[in-house]
């Protein structure tokens, strides 16, 4: 990921605390130096581009702060920030182990561990290939 090492910082912090706290509720028991070093790991293992489904992320969206947007702005922002990379668990485990992914990704793998979602993938391809659904708006 290429920012700005202040905005680096700022981020890769953040991320190790939000992280640390959520999975201390969760029963996770590592340090947030422990969550910074991991996370920092995986962004210098990113190449920008997303893991799972091969498109670049854009983490420029990482430098912005979140201004108040005009409704017909809204829409355009929403769809950049689903290519705003996020730091996720790497097997779904409450362990310091973490992968950098595109939001859209993050959204859809939810918990799953990798291999439960790329078999859930597989699974909409063969059921979306079987049924041969135009688009998903004709799913009823």
């Amino acid at each position: 990921m290429e920012l700005k090492p202040f905005i680096y910082k700022q981020w890769l912090q953040r991320q190790a605390l939000t992280v640390t706290k959520r999975d201390r509720k969760r029963g996770g028991s590592y340090r947030v130096k422990d969550a910074m070093d991991a996370i920092h790991a995986a962004a210098h293992q990113s190449d920008g581009i997303d893991p799972y489904d091969g498109q670049p992320m854009n983490a420029s969206l990482l430098e912005t702060k979140n201004p108040t947007l005009s409704t017909s702005q809204e829409a355009d922002q929403l769809a950049l920030a689903r290519r705003c990379p996020m730091v996720k668990h790497t097997r779904g485990a409450l362990i310091c182990d973490f992968e950098i992914m595109s939001r859209q990704t993050a959204d859809a793998k939810g918990g799953m561990s990798t291999e439960e979602y790329i078999e859930h993938c597989r699974a909409v391809v063969r059921y979306r290939g079987k049924n041969d659904f135009k688009t998903a708006g004709s799913v009823h």
